[in-house]
């Protein structure tokens, strides 16, 4: 079932492709911040995440006319924004142009269903611990409520795939923070 606000955005982004530049600037509005956040744990809490976040709806401006209404917009963007992250890192490494921070860990988001497990600064720390690939998918769908089918289509991998990226990365994500509590008891 397709959720009223994924319908809106659709309706939108089918305007969009008509030519209408407010139903840009309402995707827009309903989008960047969430993209936002996702392309900053992308980038480690990097700054670039504000170019990144206008290189993505560049892309999709570009990309407007090859969107199929038959798809939710949200993960189709969320998709966008991972491509565009990492045909940037490729650029920046062919380039040696990184320029990545040592100070303190990256910023990333908290769980919602985290917060009773420990201090912001422990969840954080816990997520920087799991593998890549475990934190993405965790994040896609704890924090910005993508389901697997949608993840998997963002990732590249299988459901099955995304759901057992997910579930591992938790487990590992509760193991690190009861082991946080144990050393503060």
């Amino acid at each position: 079932m397709v959720a009223d606000g994924d319908q809106d955005l659709r309706a939108l982004m089918i305007r969009y492709q008509g030519g209408s530049l407010e139903a840009f600037q309402e995707i827009y509005g309903e989008l960047a911040t969430g993209v936002r956040r996702y392309l900053r744990y992308l980038a480690g809490g990097s700054q670039s995440s504000d170019d990144l976040l206008q290189e993505t709806f560049l892309q999709m401006h570009r990309s407007r006319a090859a969107y199929n209404p038959a798809y939710a917009v949200r993960p189709w963007v969320f998709g966008l924004a991972r491509n565009v992250f990492l045909m940037n890192r490729r650029s920046a490494r062919r380039w040696a142009e990184v320029h990545e921070s040592c100070e303190g860990l990256p910023e990333f988001p908290i769980l919602p269903t985290a917060d009773s497990l420990g201090s912001r600064d422990e969840i954080r720390r816990s997520i920087a611990r799991l593998s890549p690939e475990q934190a993405e998918a965790l994040l896609l769908h704890h924090e910005w409520g993508f389901s697997f089918e949608e993840i998997a289509g963002m990732l590249g991998i299988s459901a099955a795939a995304a759901r057992a990226r997910a579930s591992r990365g938790m487990a590992d994500l509760r193991t690190t923070l009861h082991s946080f509590q144990r050393t503060r008891a």
